[in-house]
């Protein structure tokens, strides 16, 4: 823990190193290069300041949605990095008419007319066609995406392609929402459609799924009990990204049986209301610091699963206070940027 609580004060201090040298001399120096084309060592830069937050973020600029330039640091989908580009945003100034911020790539549809420079070959987004295969249980969608130029790039630079491509598409962060695989081929598939198109796909699928609402599922233990999984679905890390810190709060309770009812492993009447009591005061505890997104129950245990900012340490505290005064009540905290505990329940 030590070592994590180091690494993020070391990550603290390179975002506001950056923001320091922004204000200074940063935000003139960038504007001024990309009016005049001339960037000199600056790309140099501002890639060691962004590094210095974590070496495996990237940066790029590009036309802004409100201002006239965006510029954006981007952890390329991985969980953590969206974190750390997530708390570099928040600490940016307020957007200027020359510049405002992003932490991942937004949607640029009109890069799909363009030409793709830097791999094997050049590639003509506009030949580029993608096949949409959804899953209405898990709200996820796996892509296809073909290009005949990819009959001669290796496989490397196709999925390259293929990724900046859905990115600009869609933007990152409605990659990681919605779809659940990205996959490259040399040949067109069946059911493809041209990818300017699917940006509409996913404008209807937002429209849809833009309420997560509780789902009840239920299943059996080998030994026959009763297991209930309550879940926010669809529910999604990136709608919450700096909530990094999973915290499975565990709850006993007395089973059926002890009221003459067969044994199913679920609460008694007197038990489950005792649970809805103790929910009911960690919610009041916690406040806005957690959210809980699914709760298991069978076999005599409740887990309730929650996230939150491990950069709070306020929050844990409110859960650790909460055990300690309850005798029936543990609590364990693992850093899970990306949701992974939850990933089978939502």
């Amino acid at each position: 823990m030590d070592s994590v609580r180091r690494s993020s004060r070391l990550e603290t201090e390179a975002v506001g190193a950056f923001w320091r040298w922004w204000s200074v001399a940063g935000a003139g120096l960038i504007t001024a290069a990309v009016m005049s084309g001339v960037y000199g060592d600056l790309p140099e830069i501002i890639g060691a300041m962004v590094m210095a937050i974590h070496p495996e973020l990237n940066w790029e600029t590009g036309p802004g949605a409100r201002s006239r330039h965006r510029l954006c640091v981007t952890g390329g989908g991985d969980p953590r990095l969206r974190v750390l580009a997530e708390r570099w945003r928040r600490a940016a100034p307020a957007p200027t008419e020359s510049w405002e911020f992003a932490a991942a790539r937004e949607s640029q549809p009109r890069m799909v007319t363009g030409t793709l420079e830097g791999l094997a070959q050049p590639v003509d987004l506009g030949l580029a066609r993608i096949a949409v295969d959804w899953d209405n249980r898990s709200a996820l969608a796996e892509l296809t995406v073909y290009h005949p130029a990819f009959k001669a790039m290796s496989t490397k630079d196709c999925r390259q392609a293929g990724r900046l491509l859905v990115d600009w598409l869609i933007g990152e962060d409605d990659v990681q929402r919605w779809v659940g695989v990205i996959n490259v081929a040399r040949a067109d598939p069946r059911d493809s459609q041209p990818a300017a198109v699917v940006p509409e796909f996913f404008q209807a699928v937002a429209a849809r799924n833009s309420n997560p609402r509780w789902t009840m599922r239920e299943a059996k233990t080998s030994s026959g009990h009763r297991v209930i999984v309550c879940a926010l679905r669809p529910l999604r890390w990136i709608d919450h990204p700096l909530l990094d810190l999973h915290t499975a709060v565990r709850i006993s309770y007395r089973r059926t049986g002890n009221d003459g009812l067969p044994d199913d492993g679920l609460p008694d009447g007197e038990a489950l209301l005792g649970l809805l009591h103790l929910e009911k005061d960690l919610d009041a505890v916690l406040g806005p610091r957690g959210t809980l997104v699914c709760s298991e129950t069978s076999n005599g245990l409740r887990v309730l699963h929650y996230y939150s900012d491990s950069e709070d340490q306020n929050g844990r505290d409110s859960f650790d206070g909460f055990a300690r005064a309850r005798q029936e009540v543990q609590v364990a905290h693992t850093r899970d940027p990306g949701w992974t505990r939850v990933r089978k329940f939502i």
